[in-house]
């Protein structure tokens, strides 16, 4: 593999990594237009600098044909990409930090361990457009989409088989459900939903049983080279180019094109170059996760897969002839592809899925032979629905059996022992108190430890499916017990002195308080009809008022305004984020 392709790769890494930290929170490059112009323009001279002292002082070094042994040259050429990495991120950054001065930065709502919402809306804005957006050139390719999968709608699929075909052909996951996103997740199985090298390769697989190996092999095969990149390039952009399948296109268009120039390199170094070129095109993908995870599950199986298979076959050389010769052996290769695939991708499965499945690579043995089943159905019904819309309705009818088949295996796998393994590294949550950023139910949580805690809400019945997802990634990983629910106005007073105040309604009334009581958080939610604090702090005297993400905009500014008048420090759950912060401080 070429040093200089390694280089650049890890140097294009660093740089837009570097941009990241110290241009993602640079919210003056919205208004100090001169300063951003700055800092895109310094590092492209920068990169100048460099490739003119390459070209004038180590001429007769980029002549010699073993260059890349050249320290001077291997640091030139870091420094370079590192540049172009930098210079790259800070052009996109520049357009972002724009767009959102005009349409408003989006804030996380911050609660403990949930998905980072600004941070996803600042990658996909960047790497493509969403659903319903009515410019650039990817909005043609969705409207082309959609126009196919309408057709597919009329046949009276069932909701589920009809959600996870369009998301196993056509990329769009807007119709699933969030329960068997979590079913394949459990499974290990959440790559056969998001398009990735392995569904282009079965579509691909299928163009090319279509051409016999006369037409690949002769003069022809430059023609038949160019459609397949037309192929590929056309799929690509109607499935919405994500962010794994854009991997895969790039990766196999250079596999294809290096085969017609007869030039032929490793595949790791095929792989390098993919992400040169797609850093270089879009730098926010070195931030996307399905981007990360199709780029370690590929060079996973690329470092892993032969030297497994070189092992097992010097440690039982005869059984796997006697396999090969029956064809037997593509279960265990299988088995192997996914058990490599896995070894790079497990510890940001951890990080962003908090489990790891066990059974994944033994269910792909099953799963990925149904997946080429359904795809290669799912195409066909694609095209039947516009030929002849009564058959496309029988084979939909087959698609649900295959379906309802695969969803039952995981689901009977997900109670298998050891199926899954949670949160192997989590730590217990240590003594705080979190005000989560939560409309439909809100709620206070002061936790003395992982076994005593507990919930000021007003609306306990909402408990259930309002704090669904918090009682998922927080409690059931943080917690050792239930939270201890508290209604109404009431104090939770503890050991270490903090005193906690909820005011869900009426105006304050003073009536049970005569003198003023110190307390740390006085949190008013949705209910308060006082319209002023003059009546609260007849009563109360508090440290911090937070104002609920719950109130409307309106008496949230009218009440910070006052509590500022009070001499209160204020926290706007709804413009900040969750309020959190350890006990002890």
């Amino acid at each position: 593999m070429s040093r200089p392709v390694v280089i650049a790769f890890f140097a294009l890494v660093a740089g837009v990594a570097a941009g990241d930290i110290l241009l993602y929170d640079a919210t003056w490059m919205a208004t100090d237009l001169t300063k951003a112009l700055w800092v895109q323009l310094a590092p492209w001279g920068f990169c100048l600098v460099l490739a003119l002292l390459a070209l004038l002082r180590y001429r007769q070094v980029l002549r010699h044909p073993l260059v890349h042994r050249y320290p001077v040259f291997s640091v030139l050429t870091f420094l370079f990409f590192l540049s172009v990495g930098f210079a790259r991120y800070a052009a996109v950054a520049e357009r972002q930090h724009r767009e959102w001065a005009v349409k408003g930065r989006p804030v996380s709502r911050g609660n403990p361990d949930e998905f980072d919402v600004a941070r996803w809306q600042w990658v996909s804005g960047a790497t493509g457009r969403k659903k319903g957006d009515d410019a650039g050139p990817m909005s043609k390719g969705i409207a082309w989409r959609e126009k196919m999968l309408s057709r597919v709608k009329t046949l009276g699929i069932e909701e589920q088989t009809l959600a996870i075909v369009s998301a196993m052909t056509m990329g769009d996951r807007s119709l699933l459900k969030q329960d068997t996103r979590d079913l394949y997740a459990q499974a290990g199985a959440s790559h056969l939903l998001a398009l990735s090298g392995l569904h282009l390769g079965i579509i691909v697989g299928l163009l090319l049983t279509w051409m016999n190996s006369r037409l690949l092999l002769s003069r022809w095969r430059k023609v038949v080279g160019v459609m397949i990149l037309l192929f590929i390039g056309g799929y690509t952009f109607l499935a919405g180019m994500p962010a794994s399948l854009v991997r895969a296109a790039l990766m196999t268009s250079i596999f294809v094109v290096a085969s017609l120039l007869q030039r032929y390199g490793s595949p790791l170094q095929h792989l390098l170059l993919t992400g040169i070129v797609m850093l270089l095109w879009q730098p926010m993908y070195l931030f996307d996760v399905g981007a990360q995870l199709s780029f370690l599950a590929v060079a996973g199986i690329l470092l892993f897969y032969h030297p497994l298979y070189v092992w097992i076959f010097n440690r039982w050389r005869y059984l796997v002839f006697r396999l090969e010769r029956y064809w037997l052996l593509w279960p265990f290769k299988l088995v192997a592809v996914s058990l490599c695939a896995q070894v790079l991708t497990l510890p940001l499965v951890a990080l962003y899925f908090h489990q790891i499945p066990l059974y994944g690579p033994l269910l792909s043995i099953v799963l990925i032979p149904l997946t080429t089943l359904l795809l290669y159905l799912a195409l066909l019904l694609i095209l039947l629905s516009w030929l002849w819309p009564m058959a496309a309705g029988w084979l939909g009818t087959g698609l649900s059996w295959i379906v309802g088949a695969q969803l039952w295996l995981m689901a009977q796998a997900a109670h298998w022992p050891g199926a899954i393994i949670h949160d192997f590294w989590s730590r217990k949550a240590e003594p705080q108190v979190v005000v989560y950023h939560n409309r439909r139910c809100p709620a206070l949580h002061v936790i003395a430890s992982p076994e005593q805690s507990w919930l000021l809400t007003p609306e306990p019945d909402s408990l259930e499916t309002g704090m669904k997802y918090i009682r998922r990634d927080f409690w059931r990983r943080r917690l050792t017990a239930e939270p201890q629910v508290l209604r109404g106005r009431k104090a939770v007073v503890l050991k270490e002195g903090l005193k906690a105040v909820m005011v869900d309604s009426g105006d304050g009334d003073t009536a049970a308080y005569r003198t003023t009581a110190e307390v740390d958080v006085l949190w008013v939610v949705r209910g308060f009809r006082g319209g002023r604090l003059g009546t609260l702090a007849e009563a109360y005297r508090p440290r911090l008022l937070v104002l609920d993400a719950s109130l409307p905009q309106w008496q949230r500014l009218s009440l910070a305004a006052e509590a500022t008048q009070l001499g209160w420090a204020v926290y706007d759950v709804a413009e900040k984020g969750a309020l959190r912060f350890l006990m002890y401080n």
